[in-house]
């Protein structure tokens, strides 16, 4: 049988007018490289190699209808230093009853949680 993985590229959909916001997000707060920049699509830069391009159309979905999207998971070395800089960047953090982990819908509607490098995590795959 054929192994499967999950790649180090993937893209989400943004409305033009969130550009800037993005950009700030994942420059500043983040510490990723843009490594592409353009009026219709910026390629974002992770740590270890992850890519993600972001796609301005005009036609988006709704940040309700993003946070029935795949989520995905941030990691970090200092969780409790990026969670302050990502929720004084005013990002929409997720109510997640009894988690102990920030869920937050960044600028464009992308939905992550932010766990800390190397944690044990496998609660959640069983």
């Amino acid at each position: 049988m054929a192994t499967v993985s999950i790649g180090n590229h993937s893209n989400v959909v943004a409305h033009h007018s969130d550009q800037e916001r993005i950009r700030a997000f994942y420059q500043g707060v983040l510490g990723c490289v843009l490594t592409k920049e353009s009026a219709n699509v910026d390629y974002i830069k992770f740590h270890q190699g992850f890519f993600l391009a972001v796609l301005y159309q005009d036609a988006v979905p709704t940040q309700e209808q993003l946070r029935q999207s795949i989520w995905l998971e941030l990691r970090s070395d200092e969780p409790a230093e990026l969670r302050k800089k990502i929720v004084d960047f005013g990002v929409t953090e997720i109510d997640m009853p009894g988690a102990d982990h920030l869920y937050f819908q960044a600028p464009g509607g992308q939905v992550f949680r932010l766990v800390r490098t190397g944690e044990d995590l496998s609660r959640f795959e069983k």
